[in-house]
């Protein structure tokens, strides 16, 4: 079982000394282990810490940096389609769920292996 990682906390001298806003790290088929998203190598991004818990996310404000200055804008994470790659993507800015911050919800004790 491998590790998991979270947001992206490189520096882009392009962006103007800031992050890129990829809040997940996706494995790719790269060997070199960079992310599919940001394109970022995996120790860029944080590693998560597993608990004894399950936890449920809802993807919120995008993150993503289309200039200089300012974040992409979109509020809610909107899936644009029902399974599949569609559903990874914002049908309202067009961005990566990983763009997007991710808060978690609920957190509750794992279902019993009963």
């Amino acid at each position: 079982m491998g590790d998991e990682y979270g947001e992206c906390k490189k520096i882009h001298l392009s962006l103007g000394g800031k992050a890129d806003g990829c809040q997940e790290y996706k494995e790719s088929w790269d060997p070199l282990s960079h992310c599919e998203i940001c394109k970022c190598h995996k120790n860029f991004h944080r590693k998560v810490v597993k608990i004894k818990y399950v936890t449920r996310v809802v993807y919120t404000k995008c993150h993503k940096r289309h200039d200089l200055k300012f974040l992409d804008g979109c509020q809610e994470f909107t899936p644009s389609g029902s399974h599949g790659s569609l559903a990874l993507t914002c049908s309202g800015c067009l961005c990566h769920k990983g763009f997007h911050r991710n808060e978690i919800t609920v957190e509750e004790p794992p279902p019993s292996s009963s």
